[in-house]
């Protein structure tokens, strides 16, 4: 998650990774979860330009079996990159125990994110091939209420993030959950001088001495049993809820999300039945021959 730094009137956006953050030596002061009662989470690891080794980047989340949800700053080291220095790692609550491992075929970031601003945080990877469902890997349904107010909702953030309150570092191998209290967005936007026209378009989640912290980037926020916010960034000091985490509100890009979707599922369909019909005239013309 990346970590904004506020000074005086305006706020200057600090290129860190995102905090989000659990209880304890965990998300920062959040508990040990299983994977069965989160099977939408994955961790997405990246490649940087020259290297070998993945490294556990960021989270995201299963929203159909070739698709996956994450914060577009996520791919901030891969920009214009190879689509092959991402991949997801799903399965299990531990990061060491991943077992199921899925290259991705193509990323798509928000055509309008903005890197200064953090806005349209968004982006959705494709994976080169599906994913089988059952108790530990299964998609969450999304929120597409764009007008319900969540204020006050109890809502549910997952990640691998670090869980060190200060000094940062702390990435823990086992999952970690945190139970934060929505925020008003109001109250989100003024803490970060967000413009009021983009209040929509995000969830705000604090509760005192409880966080996301960075890597939990792109992970859910669940309220409800629906996805409704992906972490998206928050204040540059310790991650300890003394300001607003801020997420990107998933009901607010379900259109641009199904296009995306849809569109390359539809490709996808046409050149499968394409392939197929080339396969059975040239078994036609061996027939006749």
């Amino acid at each position: 998650m990346y970590r904004v730094f506020i000074v005086s009137a305006f706020v200057v956006f600090y290129m860190a990774a995102v905090c989000l953050a659990d209880t304890s030596v965990k998300i920062v002061n959040g508990d040990n979860a299983n994977i069965e009662d989160h099977p939408w989470m994955v961790n997405v690891q990246l490649r940087k330009k020259g290297n070998t080794n993945f490294t556990k980047y960021c989270g995201g989340v299963i929203i159909d079996k070739s698709w996956v949800v994450t914060a577009a700053h996520c791919n901030r080291f891969n920009v214009g990159g190879p689509v092959k220095n991402i991949r997801v790692a799903v399965g299990s609550s531990f990061l060491s125990q991943m077992k199921v491992i899925i290259p991705v075929k193509k990323y798509y970031v928000h055509e309008n994110w903005n890197t200064y601003t953090v806005e349209n945080d968004i982006m959705l990877l494709q994976l080169q091939k599906p994913l089988k469902f059952g108790s530990t890997i299964n998609k969450i349904d999304l929120d597409t209420d764009i007008g319900k107010n969540y204020t006050g909702d109890l809502c549910t953030v997952t990640g691998w993030g670090d869980t060190d309150l200060f000094s940062r570092g702390d990435y823990p191998d086992r999952l970690q959950v945190v139970s934060l209290s929505a925020a008003s967005n109001e109250h989100c936007g003024i803490k970060y001088s967000i413009r009021k026209t983009y209040w929509n378009n995000i969830l705000c989640l604090q509760e005192k001495d409880k966080d996301s912290c960075e890597n939990d980037s792109g992970g859910p926020a669940v309220c409800g049993k629906k996805l409704v916010g992906i972490v998206s960034y928050g204040y540059i000091g310790p991650c300890n809820g003394v300001f607003p985490s801020v997420h990107t509100r998933i009901s607010a890009y379900l259109d641009w999300i199904k296009d995306k979707m849809n569109t390359k599922n539809k490709k996808n369909k046409k050149k499968n039945k394409d392939k197929k019909k080339k396969s059975n005239t040239k078994r036609k013309g061996k027939k006749k021959n």
